[in-house]
């Protein structure tokens, strides 16, 4: 593992993953990934969409589950439309996704005055379960639609909040990737609410967000809440003065499964299994996710390495 500027924190112990350490047999060894282990035998393919935080988040769950004795696969897919379809189709078991993406762009819902969290819980529960799927509790952390625009840009046109965003946009260039360019949620959302319409929009892969921003060539860049380069760069979010934007659909991150697969587990696997996971989500806090994000994008470390030092630091043996 690469050395580290900082050392992560460590997470203390769930009572899920007290409930995966029984269903291994009370090894008092702590190895809970021998030959014992509720998940040895069991084959789990996984996923991420191709950027950092998901790539961060699945590679955790494959550490914690190999850690239960479940031998793992992993790949990387392109995007949400994607991953949905393998992990539907069975060609993947789990992927991590947001449960507003799922809102959005999988059920394709708006949001409306009587959107809660509670409700849109409820919603995606319902969907997935119709599409074979299944889901756990999701993560503390929320990963929400921002826009951030540079310190200059918001003196200079005097942008207070989105819709003055709208006003100015005609001036300014805007840093984005392919798919937010399409999704309901994005791009076709800030235009349809808030008359946001870009001189320019460069167009660069999701990981690549910030370089036009750092090259000079665009003022605003589509920024996700736990972005580390926020706090690095000379930028300011703009504020959601009509609650559409980012407005009340959460984007908490949270494992989609296929039902199927996880019905067809013994019980004791799918007690590791469900432990294993919940471990890793309880721990994944706003600072905690930032952190990781920061590791990997900024410090430039590996996002298997930063994952697995998470892991580490959750007390699982991993194998």
């Amino acid at each position: 593992m690469t050395a580290r500027p900082h050392r992560l924190l460590a997470v203390p112990l769930t009572a899920a993953l007290a409930l995966g350490a029984a269903a291994c047999g009370g090894d008092d060894s702590g190895d809970t990934g021998g030959s014992g282990a509720p998940g040895t035998g069991v084959k789990v393919t996984l996923a991420d969409k191709g950027f950092t935080e998901s790539k961060i988040v699945m590679n955790a769950y494959a550490d914690a589950l190999r850690a239960q004795g479940f031998d793992v696969d992993t790949k990387s897919l392109a995007s949400t439309e994607i991953a949905y379809a393998a992990v539907k189709k069975g060609s993947i078991d789990v992927y991590p996704e947001y449960d507003g993406t799922v809102f959005f762009n999988i059920l394709k819902k708006s949001a409306t005055d009587k959107t809660t969290a509670a409700t849109v819980e409820a919603d995606v529960k319902a969907g997935l379960a119709k599409d074979g799927l299944g889901t756990l509790p999701a993560t503390p952390y929320n990963n929400g639609n921002e826009v951030a625009c540079t310190k200059d840009a918001v003196s200079r046109y005097g942008i207070r909040n989105l819709t003055g965003l709208g006003k100015a946009s005609p001036k300014l260039v805007y840093s984005a990737n392919a798919e937010h360019l399409t999704r309901p949620d994005g791009l076709p959302l800030l235009r349809k609410a808030y008359g946001v319409r870009f001189k320019k929009v460069i167009t660069v892969d999701i990981s690549l967000r910030y370089t036009p921003i750092r090259d000079g060539k665009a003022q605003c860049v589509y920024a996700f809440g736990t972005d580390p380069q926020l706090a690095k760069l000379p930028l300011v979010l703009i504020q959601d003065d009509k609650g559409m934007f980012g407005g009340s659909v959460p984007f908490h991150s949270l494992p989609v499964i296929n039902q199927a697969w996880l019905d067809g587990l013994t019980p004791d696997a799918r007690a590791a299994f469900t432990a294993a996971l919940t471990a890793v989500d309880e721990g994944l806090t706003q600072e905690k996710i930032q952190e990781l994000n920061a590791a990997v994008d900024l410090d430039k470390e590996d996002p298997e390495d930063v994952a697995a030092e998470y892991v580490d630091g959750l007390d699982i043996a991993v194998h």
